[in-house]
């Protein structure tokens, strides 16, 4: 009995474990996705060299992987919701976290168009390369952005 209850800790440990690295990763291509789209902006080599704005940036990361930990956990997408050897990997979870990913870097993409080409409020959104302070709470928001995101599509019932 115990012992079976250890397996079953164990593979569902294991499960969120991957879950969690696989979100991670695309956390990582969400943020140089967002770099790339923001050519106006200078993300990394503004952060570099300021502890605040480094902080700023290291500490959104720490959300988003706080978010996809949590989600992962909750309901991890590698292996079935059932914990036995025989469980499959759960590709309507997986395509649910890319879909998510992809629709994250669009609004990203649209929000920085709007307030880049529109202005909206008289503001201009290239200020944010004047500090490196702002841009790591550009980041910051970024990540806990696309955490979110990512969190609701670990959660959602599928199938």
């Amino acid at each position: 009995m115990a012992g079976e209850f250890l397996l079953s800790l164990g593979l569902w440990f294991a499960r969120a474990f991957v879950s969690s690295l696989v979100c991670l990763l695309i956390g990582y291509v969400g943020i140089v996705g967002v770099t790339r789209m923001t050519t106006r902006i200078k993300e990394f080599e503004s952060v570099k060299g300021n502890p605040l704005a480094t902080g700023l940036f290291v500490g959104g990361f720490f959300v988003y992987a706080g978010l996809v930990v949590y989600g992962s956990m909750v309901n991890p997408f590698f292996l079935s919701q059932s914990v036995a050897f025989g469980a499959y990997f759960n590709l309507q979870r997986l395509l649910a976290v890319v879909i998510s990913f992809f629709v994250s870097l669009l609004f990203g993409g649209l929000f920085y168009r709007i307030f880049t080409k529109l202005k909206p409020f008289g503001v201009n959104l290239d200020d944010v390369n004047k500090s490196p302070i702002a841009i790591g709470i550009y980041l910051f928001s970024y990540e806990v952005f696309l955490g979110l995101i990512v969190l609701a599509s670990l959660t959602l019932p599928v199938g």
